[in-house]
């Protein structure tokens, strides 16, 4: 169940793009979580969590009678994460282990199992979810949120430059075996991991003088981010688009002069639990007991 390495490193301003990142598409996040049913009292796996912000938004959902366990591979990430946690107030209930997936265990079942933007990277992401849903407890809930960033025409009216830069962002995911449509496949690796139908959400963050403020300063940072795993996976890259550090905000100045519109990643969000309430009723009134 290894998978592949991020593609966008562990840099400084990887993590600064990651939390412009969060707070671009958190509320999707959020709205999935409470969708699932994720509530007080709960203990929360968030694996692949970076610098633990699904893990802190999980943490407030649980409140302080619950607890979250996030999993990351990058020592770095996971001593930034920490900081966040005791920054937060929430070092009592969230706990960050370095660890790789597919060593991964807990001596405790977890209520919950929820991942942001990690199945992509993985190889055989419907082995790596059976397996991983054996950490919970029978009634447990699955919750993963992916996305799709293959649209190579989102700006309206066309912004050709912005829509070139945007449209290189899926080049090095599929030179490297990455997969940056991964967010219509979730309900196909929820059924091949032997989970149940999922509920599946979809949401389009939109940016521009009418949108998200967030959401265009991650859009237009991750284009210049992009370009260094273009680099590494040997994408060809028009000659004329530079990755200089005024990138950003030649974008966003671009977007708003023009009054334009344009949209982000489609965000997918699924969840299913391992058996239905009623069932998991019936098991314990039959007869007394638990089955």
């Amino acid at each position: 169940m290894a998978h592949s390495a991020y593609l966008l490193g562990h840099s400084d301003s990887e993590h600064q793009r990651l939390t412009l990142q969060n707070e671009a598409i958190s509320p999707f996040t959020e709205r999935t979580l409470r969708s699932a049913g994720v509530r007080p009292g709960m203990s929360v796996l968030d694996i692949g969590a970076g610098l633990g912000y699904v893990s802190l938004l999980a943490a407030g959902l649980v409140g302080p009678g619950g607890h979250v366990v996030g999993i990351e591979r990058d020592p770095g990430s996971v001593h930034k994460a920490r900081i966040l946690a005791r920054e937060a107030g929430l070092a009592d209930s969230v706990r960050y282990e370095v660890a790789d997936l597919a060593g991964f265990t807990w001596p405790e079942k977890f209520d919950v199992l929820v991942g942001r933007y990690i199945l992509m990277y993985l190889p055989d992401p419907a082995s790596a979810l059976r397996r991983l849903t054996s950490l919970l407890k029978p009634d447990g809930i699955v919750v993963m949120h992916e996305m799709d960033f293959t649209n190579t025409s989102p700006s309206r009216p066309p912004l050709p430059e912005w829509d070139e830069y945007y449209a290189l962002w899926p080049g090095p995911f599929l030179a490297t075996g990455a997969i940056p449509d991964f967010g219509p496949r979730l309900t196909r690796t929820f059924l091949d991991a032997g989970l149940r139908q999922p509920q599946v959400a979809t949401w389009t963050p939109v940016a521009g003088r009418s949108g998200d403020p967030a959401v265009l300063h991650w859009l237009s940072t991750t284009c210049r981010e992009i370009a260094t795993p273009l680099r590494n996976a040997g994408v060809a890259v028009p000659d004329h688009l530079r990755f200089d550090d005024a990138l950003p905000q030649r974008l966003r100045d671009l977007v708003l002069s023009r009054g334009a519109q344009v949209d982000g990643p489609t965000q997918f969000g699924a969840h299913a639990r391992l058996t239905s309430q009623a069932s998991h009723a019936s098991s314990r009134d039959g007869d007394g007991g638990i089955r």
